[in-house]
């Protein structure tokens, strides 16, 4: 057992632990040493096992009835086992093409696991050497349908596993002595010839078909296995020293490096979320361990939402005292006033506290909101240009705190001890619900140029005139308050029918209420 600690692409320390009684209890020593921390474990033993299986493609529980069926066939007295989906094949039916691992001899791992456990360290999964590798033979970029990667994590054995379209396919674990005396080289080549044969018996690949070799080894055995490789014709070797390969992914080791291991168990640390045979009984404290760290994130995240809560009531608090101080100021400022005006006898109905509400009003519409009403004059003359009979005699403008108000008499500016004049019953509802906020209102009166008596011309005049500022949109309220005609209801028909009534000169007046809100510039 080599347990490595990795800190991003930094291998921190490398601590070795042999398979007896010693072993295992400074196995279980380091463990403790930790601080919850979570672990994850990489395994490269000989007795792993590969089967290609093809079953029906299907899905849920039936799928899994048949994984089962396989698992007890293949893999019968062990627990370890998984499988990967490799490609779907469309023949007279639907076939899914499975790769199938286990660990035949899971007595192997049980004294490790039992350590773990009794540490209570989160175990986030087991991981098997080869299908990990699977992700990394893409990186070695070879041109060939079928490669054999060869790499060694340990003196004694030497890894091939093969891959058909980057897919695993197989792999074995074979012992070799040769790695510090002997003819190193020779038993590698004689090895991989031997998977070669194996292939071609298993139809996996042609006799005549090329396959590519990309080998991993150290600085000892580079050269020698370079001059060796190029006098073999059958394969296409690449050779790559695992130091450099280290360093073009960017991986700090202190020391210079023998094995593969390093680079295996850097691609292991990377994974977010990798495990192929760890049971959930064995993820149960990696389960807790992720539950734990959920909680403190969400726990940071309201602390963090509460120091911001916080501050920002600080900062409305802060601006509240600031308005507070400027509103003191203002009220010494209008009391001085007031008492200069009361030293010079001149003599004032209005209170101080109505003075200030008149003058915070005027200068909140100087600094915020419409300073004329030049603007309304346009809006007015533009609609009434449509009709050319129509002469306007008189407009009476102001501004008002509410929408309903009749007259600048009305206005209380904020007074709420000023009584509002109230419309009698006799006067019409308005159309548009009163509303509290800034408003320019103009009292409209006009009349019709060389009236000829057509009262039904000038009244659809009238309404023609009133529907189109209506609908115009420049005005929060329209209202016809004098027609050339009155036709409602409760008053009665006036007119002179005497003699002399073809002398006199016929008038059609008109008249209307305009409500126009002041919005912000």
């Amino acid at each position: 057992m080599v347990a490595q600690e990795w800190s991003g692409r930094t291998l921190m320390s490398s601590v070795y632990f042999e398979p007896d009684d010693q072993g295992l209890d400074l196995f279980s020593a380091y463990l403790r040493s930790f601080k919850n921390e979570s672990v994850r474990m990489l395994v490269d033993l000989i007795e792993e096992e590969f089967r290609q299986v093809s079953v029906p493609l299907l899905r849920g529980s039936d799928r899994q009835a048949i994984l089962s069926r396989n698992f007890t066939k293949y893999f019968r007295t062990s627990e370890y086992k998984f499988a990967i989906s490799q490609s779907v094949e469309k023949k007279t039916r639907k076939e899914e093409k499975l790769l199938l691992i286990g660990l035949t001899n899971q007595y192997l791992l049980e004294p490790w696991i039992k350590v773990i456990d009794e540490t209570r360290t989160p175990l986030s999964g087991i991981i098997s050497l080869p299908l990990l590798s699977q992700d990394y033979i893409k990186e070695l970029k070879s041109e060939h349908r079928t490669v054999i990667l060869v790499s060694q994590q340990v003196p004694s054995n030497l890894r091939q596993s093969v891959f058909v379209d980057g897919k695993l396919v197989l792999s074995r674990l074979v012992p070799i002595a040769s790695f510090y005396q002997g003819d190193y080289a020779s038993d590698m080549l004689r090895d991989i010839e031997s998977t070669q044969r194996y292939l071609i018996s298993q139809r996996i690949v042609e006799r005549s078909e090329t396959v590519g070799v990309q080998i991993l080894t150290n600085k000892r055995h580079f050269e020698k296995l370079k001059l060796r490789c190029e006098q073999e014709s059958y394969f296409d070797f690449k050779i790559h020293e695992i130091n450099e390969l280290l360093q073009r992914e960017k991986i700090d080791v202190q020391d210079e490096q023998d094995f593969s291991s390093g680079l295996y168990c850097f691609l292991a640390s990377r994974k977010m979320v990798l495990n192929h045979y760890a049971r959930p009984s064995e993820r149960s404290y990696f389960q807790h361990h992720r539950a734990g760290l959920a909680l403190k994130i969400v726990s940071f995240a309201l602390i963090m939402i509460g120091i911001g809560l916080a501050m920002s009531g600080a900062v409305k608090g802060w601006l509240y005292n600031n308005t507070i101080a400027q509103t003191q100021l203002m009220e010494q400022k209008y009391r001085t006033k007031f008492n200069q005006l009361s030293e010079n006898n001149i003599e004032a109905s209005t209170s101080t506290g109505k003075m200030q509400n008149v003058v915070r009003s005027v200068e909140s519409l100087k600094e915020r909101y419409l300073l004329d009403p030049e603007q309304m004059f346009v809006l007015i003359s533009n609609d009434v240009s449509i009709f050319p009979d129509i002469r306007i005699k008189s407009i009476d403008w102001f501004v008002s705190d509410i929408s309903d108000s009749e007259a600048a008499t009305e206005v209380t500016w904020g007074d709420p001890q000023k009584k509002r004049v109230r419309r009698s019953a006799r006067d019409k509802k308005p159309k548009v619900a009163p509303k509290k906020g800034f408003f320019e209102i103009a009292i409209v009166e006009g009349e019709f140029i060389n009236f000829d008596g057509d009262f039904r011309y000038a009244l659809s005049a009238v309404d023609d005139l009133g529907k189109a500022m209506s609908e115009s949109g420049n005005y929060y309220s329209v209202e016809i308050t004098k027609r050339p005609l009155d036709i409602e209801s409760d008053n009665r028909l006036k007119g002179d029918v005497s003699v002399g009534r073809g002398t006199r000169l016929l008038k059609a007046e008109v008249g209307f209420r305009l409500v126009r809100e002041v919005t912000l510039e």
